[in-house]
């Protein structure tokens, strides 16, 4: 079975990136303001509270603990998805529920190292590439990759951030702040 980086390197969207090179520049600042948010959402997910996993703010909502791990897998899946051309959509509706906080934290440590192996190596021309996401023969998303990862691997990040803020505030956690106070730092 081939890898992800394998896929990629086949169609030339990934290669080593070349010292000063601004072949990646798209794919560079898109790591560096990675980084930059990594540790805040670390924070966040640091805090959710072990007994309190399975707590859910309304009965259509995830649980404090599938959204933790959805925010936890968000970039390198976003990524994963973002190597094809054309990708069948995520299974939304059977989300998987951690049984621990450090299951999260291990989620993200590994999309971590994989955005960390793999953004880099994608170079200007690929990230303006269409990227196509197919449902049953219906295409449901055509934009450029750089797009898309984006949209998906950075904005969505903060956007669930910001909502398992919430989650963290009626569960009685401290609020970590993200671009200023937050009520309790």
């Amino acid at each position: 079975m081939r890898t992800d980086n394998q896929v990629a390197e086949q169609r030339g969207c990934a290669g080593e990136p070349t010292a000063g090179s601004s072949k990646c520049g798209i794919a560079q600042s898109m790591l560096a303001e990675f980084e930059k948010e990594l540790n805040t959402t670390r924070k966040f997910l640091e805090r959710v509270p072990a007994a309190r996993l399975t707590w859910r703010p309304h009965e259509k909502s995830m649980t404090a603990g599938q959204l933790a791990l959805h925010i936890a897998e968000v970039p390198g899946q976003a990524l994963k998805l973002a190597l094809a051309d054309e990708v069948n959509p995520p299974d939304f509706a059977n989300r998987p529920q951690p049984r621990t906080p450090g299951e999260v934290l291990d989620t993200l440590n590994e999309g971590t190292a994989f955005v960390r192996q793999t953004l880099p190596t994608i170079d200007d021309a690929c990230m303006q590439q269409t990227l196509k996401i197919v449902r049953v023969d219906r295409t449901t998303v055509s934009m450029p990759r750089a797009n898309f990862l984006r949209s998906i691997m950075l904005n969505q990040w903060y956007h669930h951030r910001g909502q398992f803020g919430v989650y963290l505030r009626l569960l009685g956690a401290l609020v970590p702040s993200s671009y200023g106070p937050s009520g309790d730092e």
